[in-house]
């Protein structure tokens, strides 16, 4: 019976009981490109960061898919090509992968980022490039 019941929720792999405020739910970063999982033994390392006001992150890269939720603030993504876009607090994003970018801190308070990384034991997630 156990095996039937897994079978119909599929579609939905929360338990019953378990609300949910989804987020996202996508194949594709942020700049429209296709999310490239990493190869050998996978590592998921999860932060929570501070963008101080003003604040700034180093121009960098990543060659690992990103997932990025804002928990408080604002902040402003430039990447090498593109326009600059904006997220707000409750917004999440999938991070560009392999391409240059730059985080602002768009508010008059600090910045708190929820990051996890979808790695490869013994890689980068990011890589400096200023």
């Amino acid at each position: 019976m156990l095996g039937v019941t897994a079978a119909v929720a599929q579609d939905d792999p929360l338990p019953q009981g378990f609300e949910t405020q989804p987020l996202i739910k996508t194949g594709l970063s942020r700049d429209d490109d296709p999310i490239v999982y990493p190869t050998g033994n996978p590592e998921v390392i999860s932060v929570i960061g501070t963008l101080t006001k003003n604040g700034r992150t180093a121009l960098h890269e990543h060659p690992v898919p990103v997932y990025v939720y804002i928990m408080e603030g604002e902040v402003e993504l430039r990447t090498e090509g593109k326009e600059p876009h904006r997220y707000k607090a409750g917004e999440a994003f999938i991070e560009t992968q392999n391409r240059k970018h730059q985080a602002f801190n768009a508010s008059d308070m600090p910045t708190k980022i929820l990051v996890v990384f979808i790695g490869e034991q013994g890689k980068p997630t990011t890589v400096v490039t200023e």
